[in-house]
């Protein structure tokens, strides 16, 4: 799979290859094996040898959708982070207005941001940084940099509307980001805190969107 300096290249298995398609539903089993396997053996500690067995196929298939470990997680940070894209979260919203679609993506996000699983990635990254950049480069790209990509076009579509006038989006992501994460994501980082109650998650998203709103709203 991807150095740190292959990232951002195109992937054998985002090519459109000849013949037929490609099984989803075991590739898809295959990310959910080795998105449990991350997290409970770590980066180091997780094989492919493993993640076919977990997956029930054989190490064979394994690498015939992903050509390596590091592709493979690759794949389990974006399936993560698509999960939770604004597109999805503003499907649950009735009438449709800045702030309540704001709002839906705002939650989607924090329950993301703040999940057992997030902290989890979160540790393994910084254990792995040890090892090299490589890791750390394809966590960026495929989770934090896709996040504030995703938060951009979502944004971009309100300012294209006249709600918003935003001079700098990227600042203005990291502002969401941050507010979102407040300090609970720290707080689960260093262990002091095990879970964030739907209390915690309700106060970061409401103090977020009138934060953000009274800066940037038209």
């Amino acid at each position: 799979m991807d150095s740190a300096g292959d990232v951002g290249k195109e992937k054998p298995a985002q090519r459109a290859g000849r013949g037929r398609p490609r099984d989803t539903e075991k590739n898809a089993s295959i990310v959910a094996a080795a998105r449990a396997l991350f997290l409970d053996h770590g980066y180091e500690g997780t094989s492919m040898d493993e993640v076919a067995k977990s997956a029930g196929v054989s190490k064979q298939t394994v690498y015939s959708h992903f050509s390596s470990k590091e592709q493979l997680f690759r794949a389990a940070v974006h399936r993560a982070i698509a999960d939770a894209a604004p597109e999805n979260a503003v499907k649950r919203v009735e009438t449709h207005s800045l702030e309540a679609d704001l709002t839906a993506v705002c939650e989607e996000y924090t329950r993301l941001l703040l999940s057992a699983e997030a902290i989890a990635v979160n540790n393994l990254v910084i254990a792995a940084s040890a090892q090299g950049k490589a890791i750390p480069t394809i966590f960026w790209e495929s989770g934090v940099r896709e996040i504030q990509d995703n938060l951009e076009a979502f944004l971009q579509g309100w300012i294209n509307s006249g709600d918003l006038t935003i001079a700098e989006l990227d600042v203005a992501v990291e502002q969401i980001i941050s507010l979102l994460k407040g300090k609970q994501h720290f707080m689960l980082s260093i262990g002091m805190q095990d879970t964030v109650t739907e209390e915690d998650i309700q106060k970061n998203v409401t103090n977020t969107v009138a934060a953000f709103l009274k800066l940037y709203r038209t």
